[in-house]
């Protein structure tokens, strides 16, 4: 049988940076476009003069992001399959306000290659009922790990979490195969209709289930850090 997608035009694609020593990238996805109707986490081999200006921005404007964005129109499935593993690109820097509703894309950079080293998740939306708890996924490398809200459709939030440290009993092999995440004291059944208007992780601990490919689910305790993107207004429209 033959799935048919909707026609896709090649696009400019933000990938929102997480990680130091490690970088990753999150695609900024958005419900109502065929081209950004995905959830993709990547992580990067960039330039080390491009790490460098990350990170220092980074320290020095502790309250923007900072994205890698192509500077040729392309389309995501190739990143998906392996066929596309560089693209050009530049460095930006992303300041907000609130839930999104102003957003500034300032250039720091000049034109790179941003290459991709693995790709720990691609999917396509689908017609996927919400979960019935809050579900993120749980990536990073060495002694750093991250959190990413797992899309489902509208109405859905962005958010990226770093974490204090490893959750005790996560492996190396956990980091890089992005598995799911689960807090059960939260629900994420689709918020009324409504778009999340404040974070659904307000304290700085919770308890949360690890699932993996095989067994069952592993209790792990997540020490929440820095939030390093929140956004419902793109997303949503």
């Amino acid at each position: 049988m033959t799935i048919r997608h909707e026609h896709e035009d090649p696009s400019v694609h933000s990938f929102i940076l997480a990680g130091k020593d490690t970088v990753f990238g999150h695609h900024l996805a958005m419900f109502g476009m065929a081209e950004h109707r995905y959830q993709v986490l990547v992580e990067y081999d960039l330039p080390t003069d491009i790490v460098d200006i990350y990170l220092k921005d980074r320290a020095d404007r502790p309250g923007s992001w900072h994205a890698v964005r192509n500077t040729e129109n392309m389309v995501l499935p190739p990143i998906g399959d392996g066929s596309v593993t560089e693209y050009p690109a530049r460095l930006d820097r992303v300041t907000q306000t609130g839930n999104g509703e102003d957003r500034i894309w300032e250039p720091i950079s000049g034109g790179f290659t941003a290459r991709i080293r693995q790709v720990l998740n691609f999917r396509r939306f689908s017609d996927e009922p919400f979960p019935a708890h809050l579900t993120y996924l749980l990536f990073g490398k060495g002694e750093e790990a991250h959190l990413t809200h797992r899309l489902v459709q509208r109405p859905h939030f962005e958010q990226i979490i770093t974490l204090q440290q490893v959750p005790d009993g996560v492996t190396q092999a956990d980091l890089a195969s992005a598995p799911e995440l689960t807090v059960p004291a939260v629900p994420d059944d689709g918020h009324g209709g409504l778009p999340w208007t404040t974070r659904p992780l307000p304290a700085r601990r919770y308890d949360a289930l690890l699932h993996r490919t095989t067994g069952a689910p592993a209790p792990v305790t997540l020490d929440l850090g820095d939030e390093r993107w929140w956004n419902i207004t793109t997303l949503n429209a």
